[in-house]
């Protein structure tokens, strides 16, 4: 379990919620997968996404101030099976983003359910390292537990939220530059690959 943040006094939040805004902000699987579905689908479409992006990564969050991080740092084994299922979920997303036409012709595609998005965050290894790094570095123990986990869950389900609303609209704002010809479906290949991307540093630590 984590314990309470290290000398929980307005400098240390103010260092720890920047490391929540620009960890949360930079590109990995969900910003990018956002991103593609505000320019397909609309932000309207996309809020199911979004919810189970923050409430997904929220619980885990939780969970680890409960024992859940200890368990992955303490047996990284465990970190390696979600590391290769994550990849491997990455990998199939990528493959739909890339196949992925026009929407007016591709009646078939939607957006992410809420259980999907949710389901994800569990899989989803820069999220998990995000966490962990916060527990490993903001983090000590002390009888001040449920203080430090109203804190930081509080700042990580805050910093989510904005995060998740930037990446989706900013998606919506490029799909209204891409509804002529094929620019739209060079954007989704574009976007598969950077998800693609994402996972090579996983490879590195593996």
């Amino acid at each position: 379990m984590f314990g309470r943040l290290k000398t929980l006094d307005l400098p240390n939040i103010l260092s720890f919620t920047t490391f929540a805004i620009v960890t949360a902000l930079t590109p990995g699987p969900n910003n990018i997968l956002l991103s593609v579905s505000g320019t397909n689908f609309g932000l309207r479409q996309t809020l199911p996404h979004i919810c189970g992006v923050v409430f997904g990564f929220t619980l885990i969050v939780v969970l680890s101030g409960f024992g859940l991080g200890w368990l992955l740092m303490k047996f990284p084994f465990f970190q390696g099976i979600l590391k290769v299922f994550g990849m491997l979920v990455i990998l199939y997303l990528a493959r739909k983003i890339w196949r992925l036409e026009i929407i007016d012709n591709s009646h078939n595609e939607r957006p992410m359910f809420f259980h999907e998005a949710f389901l994800f965050q569990w899989v989803n290894p820069k999220g998990i390292l995000v966490i962990l790094t916060a527990i490993s570095t903001y983090t000590n123990t002390n009888e001040n537990f449920y203080e430090t986990l109203i804190v930081v869950t509080s700042i990580f389900f805050l910093v989510a939220w904005g995060s998740a609303l930037i990446w989706t609209l900013s998606g919506v704002l490029i799909g209204k530059f891409l509804k002529t010809g094929r620019r739209q479906s060079w954007f989704n290949r574009i976007s598969a690959l950077l998800l693609v991307a994402t996972i090579l540093p996983v490879l590195v630590q593996l």
